[in-house]
């Protein structure tokens, strides 16, 4: 009688082992389908349908774009890297390099940073944020901070930060500035200091 009870559970241990790998193997076949489907999923999908997915973004190498007012430049953008995000309507740039191209030849404010972003409006350039070492020039003009925002609806470059802007023999230092763009007008704020340079011909006299 104990070893007919001893066969019996000896069986049923087995069955039962027999049934956990057979669920384990189903569960594991069934996990490797559902993957290969989803990759299968991608493959299909066009580059417009990716662009919804969540978290994707187009990136572009050393990325280049121009807005053109029949022959003329009106502004131009330059990044080393660029990733587009069409639901934010922003493009997030590397080693940017942002030209404003003022009317009638009068020259290019250029800009020059880290890092940033540009906010767009359909086409247009809503707005530019760049940070990093930022250099921005005009003429003989050099200014240098941290961070500038450039906004087309006033058409103002502003430097929430401290900044420096040099030209020929002087240098000013200042809290905060403000450049019209099309109007050539810069204002600093903040506790304003100006360093003036003799002329280099000068410093060898004598």
């Amino acid at each position: 009688m104990a070893e007919a009870w001893h066969d019996f559970f000896t069986r049923r241990r087995l069955r039962f082992g027999l049934a956990v790998l057979l669920v384990l193997a189903v569960g594991g076949v069934g996990v490797q389908l559902v993957r290969s489907q989803w990759a299968q999923y991608l493959r299909r999908l066009g580059t417009k349908e990716l662009d919804f997915l969540p978290q994707v973004a187009q990136r572009i190498q050393n990325f280049r774009r121009v807005k053109m007012d029949g022959e003329r430049k009106v502004w131009e953008v330059a990044a080393r890297e660029a990733q587009y995000f069409e639901d934010e309507h922003e493009i997030v740039v590397e080693e940017p390099e942002v030209s404003l191209f003022l009317a009638d030849d009068e020259g290019v404010v250029s800009l020059r940073g880290s890092r940033g972003k540009i906010l767009l409006d359909g086409r247009e350039m809503e707005r530019v944020e760049l940070e990093g070492g930022i250099e921005v020039r005009f003429r003989d003009y050099l200014v240098t901070t941290e961070r500038v925002v450039y906004e087309r609806a006033s058409d103002a470059l502003l430097t929430p930060g401290a900044v420096k802007v040099t030209s020929g023999g002087f240098t000013l230092n200042g809290g905060r500035m403000t450049m019209e763009v099309a109007a050539q007008r810069v204002r600093l704020d903040g506790s304003v200091e100006t360093v003036l340079r003799a002329p280099a011909e000068s410093e060898h006299a004598g």
